[in-house]
C-alpha cells in the first residue's frame, strides 16, 4: 500500500533532531568528516542535517567545530601515513609473503603544497622561537598596562 502524502500523514511522522541526535552526528561527524554516515548514525534522513543546519545556528556553529576537528584529524593521519608510509604485504604464488612499506609521493607533495603557506609565514615571522618572543613581548605590555591599572 502506498504511503499516504506528507500532508496526510501529519509533522508528528516526519523525524525530529533531538538533542540526543544532534550529538550523535557531531560526535560522529567530528570522527569522520563525512555528513552522510553521520545522519545515518544520528537515524536521521540523509540530508535533513542541512535543513536543521540553516535552521539552528547553535547546531551550525557545532557542526563547523566538528568538522574541523574531523579535518584535523583526518590531516594528522594522512601527514603519518606520508611520513611513515603504508604497510604492504605481497603473496607470492608460492604463498610467501613479501612485507615492504609504500611511500605515495602524491600524498607527501600534496600536503607540502597545503602547508607551503604556513612554513613560509612561520620562517618569514622566526619561527618557534620568534612567535615565543612575540607573545613574551605581549605579555610583557599586558603585564605594565595591568600594573599601571593598579597604580591607578
Amino acid at each position: 500500500m502506498a504511503k499516504p502524502p506528507r500532508a496526510a500523514r501529519g509533522p508528528s511522522s516526519r523525524k525530529k533532531w533531538t538533542r540526543a541526535r544532534e550529538r550523535a552526528f557531531l560526535d560522529h561527524l567530528a570522527l569522520s568528516s563525512n555528513i552522510a554516515a553521520s545522519e545515518r548514525v544520528a537515524r536521521m534522513p540523509v540530508g535533513s542535517a542541512y535543513r536543521h543546519r540553516r535552521q539552528a545556528p547553535g547546531f551550525a556553529a557545532a557542526w563547523d567545530q566538528a568538522l574541523g576537528e574531523g579535518y584535523k584529524r583526518l590531516e594528522h593521519a594522512m601527514l603519518a601515513r606520508a611520513l611513515s608510509g603504508t604497510p604492504v604485504v605481497r603473496i607470492a604464488r608460492d604463498g610467501t609473503e613479501t612485507h615492504t612499506v609504500e611511500h605515495s609521493e602524491r600524498l607527501a607533495m600534496t600536503l607540502l603544497a597545503a602547508h607551503r603557506g604556513t612554513v613560509e609565514r612561520l620562517a618569514a615571522q622566526g619561527g618557534a622561537e620568534g612567535a615565543r618572543a612575540r607573545l613574551e613581548e605581549r605579555l610583557a605590555a599586558m603585564a605594565a598596562r595591568l600594573a599601571g591599572d593598579a597604580d591607578g
